[in-house]
This record gives structure tokens, sequence and C-alpha cells, in this order.
């Protein structure tokens, strides 16, 4: 290994640690992108499974669901509108 590192410069050491390690960056933004999306998902359907569980009908789960969405969105709207 030490004779494959000793035939760069150190020009081009830095260099190829620049370029690994903004792969790496990437590709753990891309996977931790990908796990909070998957983790979100899981934690709405166990929210869904528990409503149901205790009996609430679709159109309750359906107004439970939306009040947060209203209420994000009116955020949202808010700060886009200054």
């Amino acid at each position: 290994m030490s004779e494959i590192l000793s035939k760069f410069t150190a020009g081009e050491f830095v260099g190829l640690v620049a370029v690994a390690g903004g792969c790496l960056v990437a590709i753990v933004a891309i996977a931790g992108g990908i796990w909070a999306k998957v983790r979100h998902t899981e934690m709405a359907a166990m929210l869904k499974h528990d409503m149901l569980a205790r009996g609430m009908s679709a159109q309750e789960i359906q107004m439970v669901l939306d009040a947060g969405k209203d209420c994000s969105e009116k955020a949202a709207d808010a700060c886009h509108s200054h």
C-alpha cells in the first residue's frame, strides 16, 4: 500500500483525497436522504395502524393527517409571502 502512495506527489495525493472525500460526502448525503424518507414512511404507517387499532374510521384518519398538512402549508405560504 505504501508503494502505491509513494508514487503520488503531494499535490496529486491532495487531489485524490479531495475527490474521494467529495464522493464520500455525496454518497452519505444520498443514503441519509433515503433513510430519512423510509423512516418517515414507516412512522406514518405505524400511526395509521395505531389509529385503525383504536377504531378510527378512514375519514377520521384522513382528517388527522390533513390537519398537519394544512398547518405546514400555511406556514410555508407565510414564509414565501415575505
